[in-house]
This record gives C-alpha cells, structure tokens and sequence, in this order.
C-alpha cells in the first residue's frame, strides 16, 4: 500500500524579479484646484522581488516571496517624514517585507479539493473573474503588492465546475508576519496617514471576508461565475463599522473566433454601526470583435460600466456601490486617483474607491509582433449621482453636473527578450461639468522595464 500524499521528495523553484518604473502625475488628485503638493508628483519605484517554490511532491508545496520597493521623489514639494516631523527626505526607503507565504494541498488523499493556507495573490490563473469584486488585498501600496491573508478551500465538483469558499483578513498594517521597515513618521490624522506605528499602511481599515465563487463551464463557448461576498470593515478614525454583502454573477459567451461578450453584475446590501443603511449596483458588459486575419491583428472593444452613487436627499441611506477587496485600475489608472477627494470618508487616502460612475469605454487594440502589444482607449465617465461638497472641496466639485469628462490611454508593452520587458503608459484626462470651471486637465505618464530570472 502507498500514500503518495505523504511521498516526500524536496525540489526548489527559485526567482527574483526587479522592476524599476517611473510615474510623472499632474494635477492627478485635485484637478489642480487647491494648492496641495499632492497633486503634482514625479517618483522612481524600484520593486525587488526573490521567491522560493518548495515542492515536497506533485500535492504539497510551500511558497514564499519576499519584496520590497523603495521610492525617490524626483521634483514637486512632495516629502517623506522620517524619525520625526523635521526630518523630510525624497526617498522612501520602504519595508522588506514577506509578500507571500502560503501552503498548497493538492486533491489531499485523493478527495476532490484544493486547499491554500497563508498569503496569498488572487491573480493570473488564481484571478477571480477580471478583479471587479476581489482583486488587492494591499490598495494602499499601489503595486508593491496585492496579497490577502487567507484561506481559500476549493471543491472540485466536475470537469469544468468548481467552487471556492475563501476566508480573508486584510489589517490595516501587517501585523501577522514579520518585516524589516523604516522609520517613518507621521503627525497626521489616521484619516490621510500612509504609515501607522511606523509601519507601512496597506488598508483604509481592518477587513475581513468571506467569499463563495463558483466556476461552471456550461459548454467550450459558455462560462458562468456566480458569487456571494460578505465583508466587515472595522470603524476607524469616526467611521462606523460596517457590514454587508455582495451578490453577483460573471458570464462569458465566446460566439464565434472572432465575437465575444461579457459582463457582470452585482448587488449590495447591508448596514452600519450608527443604524445606516448600505445598498449599491455595480456592473459592466463588453462586447469584442477580433480581425486575426488582418495586419496587425486588431481587436474592437466597446462596453459600457455602472457603479451607483450616494443620493445626496437620503441622509440615513449609502446608495453607492462599494469597491469590496478591489480598489485598484480598472478601466484606466487616473480616476482611481482623481475619485480620492469624493471618498475620502470611506475609504481614506488610498486610490481605487471606484463608485458614482457611468462609463462607455472603447478600445483598439494592436498586435505588432508577437513581442509587442498597443492599445488605445476613449473613455466619456459621468456620474451616477451628484455631490453635495462644501468648504475646500467645493472648489472642485460643481455639486451640479453630471458629466466627469473624457479619458484618453494609452498602454504599450514589449517583451525584449525571455527575461526582460518593458511598458510604456499614457492617461489624459479633461473634466467636465461635474467639477467646478476651475479644474484643471489630468495626465499620468509611466513608463517599467522588468528583470525576471
């Protein structure tokens, strides 16, 4: 007799990767409509990454990657504090971190499962449809990372169908394991602070989740991914506690070689601690037309996206659609930054609160070489609902359109050889009447060359 799941033979897969990316940020926050050195930024991130795979055999097999990502701030007023509120310096030297830890269990004495315990990414193959409800579990740190601590159990129900059950807890620092940080220090409110007990903040506030995601393959053109979320995110700096639930589903029909639809929907419903209601829609389709026979093998897309708004006339009511565990890009990288001053109550000072949002969205894609990929996107958002801002942030809202404005991108990659890559991005953006006359046009520019072993 043998027990193959407990037949140990240790092998190592090691990497690293090194990534170094400029970003240039013009009036990417305010719209130029205050005088805060936040909106005009110019900075160097240098990400470092080295991973080891130990596969103990074909079932079990522990992953661990450490990262970190310094950044120097090349121009605008823009400083980090350290050791104390005098000393201000360009670099950000930031934390050696441990970006994933996690144990694998494969289909364990042969039942129809896989289980996933510790630190984890839910991208590439692990993505969880296109990232519209979980995507990053760090928002706080950009790109740096994106794990959750979890546990996520998979039942393999048949070919072509399965079902996730996932357990999340995201601090609003990493608490769980150890790292190697600066000294950073921060005399502001916990509101706008991006370290907190000199540790690098990854999260508006403690959240936690509970995640049912269903895979079914119904026929070689056919995918349905329906899902259930609930999440708590726990009160901080005077925001109640709050708790609801997500419901919703992603469907995929590929109808022909060169037509393709897809969408999804979902709905939210819950309350907070001070008694307020929570509700919210949110959902997007898109529909796909490939040209592979003609030169450059073009690609059309065009869609259309929702994300309900707060009605400004039901104080004892949250009608807009919350992010869940996916405050990241989605259809461009600036509103994510641009959507900051409108949600910064829910979500702090982090990027990604994506709400209040009706968008068409259209692409052209472009294959080149089979090394180069362009694509180029008009984007008209407007919003769902208008605002109702006083004081400071009223010189940037009209609190009467509705109409947010026009978003031009631009994204290039090229794969230079099997280990080396490069990208180069472009995001412009000119607002329209749902910001006062006097904001200004909004451009991101990045430009990443990577390094894998």
């Amino acid at each position: 007799m043998s027990f193959p799941f407990f037949a140990f033979a240790i092998e190592h897969e090691t990497g690293g990767a090194i990534r170094l990316r400029q970003e240039i940020l013009d009036n990417f926050i305010y719209l130029g409509t205050t005088h805060s050195p936040a909106d005009d930024r110019s900075y160097f991130r240098l990400r470092i990454q080295l991973w080891d795979n130990v596969k103990f055999n074909d079932k079990i097999s522990l992953y661990a990657r450490l990262a970190t990502e310094p950044r120097y701030h090349v121009s605008g007023p823009y400083r980090v504090t350290l050791d104390n509120g005098t000393n201000l310096k360009r670099l950000d030297q930031d934390e050696i971190f441990i970006d994933n830890l996690y144990l694998d269990l494969k289909t364990p004495f042969n039942l129809p499962l896989n289980l996933r315990i510790g630190r984890q990414d839910f991208l590439g193959k692990d993505m969880y449809g296109e990232g519209f409800i979980i995507f990053d579990g760090t928002p706080a740190d950009g790109s740096r990372s994106f794990y959750f601590n979890a546990v996520k159990l998979q039942l393999i129900l048949a070919e072509g169908h399965t079902v996730d059950f996932v357990y999340i807890s995201d601090p609003v620092t990493d608490v769980y394991l150890p790292s190697l940080h600066p000294s950073a220090y921060d005399t502001e409110k916990e509101t706008s602070r991006l370290y907190i007990n000199h540790k690098k903040r990854v999260t508006a506030t403690h959240e936690q989740g509970f995640l049912i995601y269903g895979r079914n393959k119904l026929s070689q053109k056919f995918t349905v991914e329906p899902y259930y979320l609930y999440k708590t995110e726990d009160e901080w700096d005077g925001n109640p506690e709050l708790n609801f639930h997500t419901f919703g589903m992603r469907a995929v029909f590929k109808i022909n070689d060169e037509w393709s639809l897809r969408g999804e929907m979902a709905r939210q419903i819950g309350k907070y601690s001070d008694g307020k209601d929570k509700t919210g829609f949110g959902g997007y389709i898109f529909l796909a037309k490939a040209f592979p026979q003609v030169k450059l093998s073009p690609k059309i897309e065009a869609g259309f996206v929702y994300l309900s708004g707060d009605n400004r006339n039901t104080p004892n009511k949250d009608e807009s659609w919350n992010p869940p565990f996916s405050r990241a890009a989605f259809t461009n990288e600036l509103f994510a930054y641009i959507v900051i001053p409108e949600t910064l109550s829910k979500g702090g000072p982090i990027p990604g609160y994506w709400t209040n949002l009706k968008e068409v969205v259209t692409k052209l894609i472009l294959t080149p070489s089979k090394n180069a990929n362009l694509c180029f996107s008009y984007q008209h958002l407007w919003a769902d609902k208008k605002t109702n801002f006083i004081g400071t942030l009223s010189q940037m809202f009209s609190n009467e359109g509705y109409d947010r404005g026009h978003m031009l991108t631009f994204l290039g990659t090229y794969q230079f050889t099997k280990n080396i890559d490069g990208l180069l991005q472009f995001e412009y953006f000119i607002p329209e009447d749902f910001y006062t006359s006097k904001a200004k046009n909004a451009t991101f520019i990045r430009w990443q060359i990577q390094y894998k072993l």
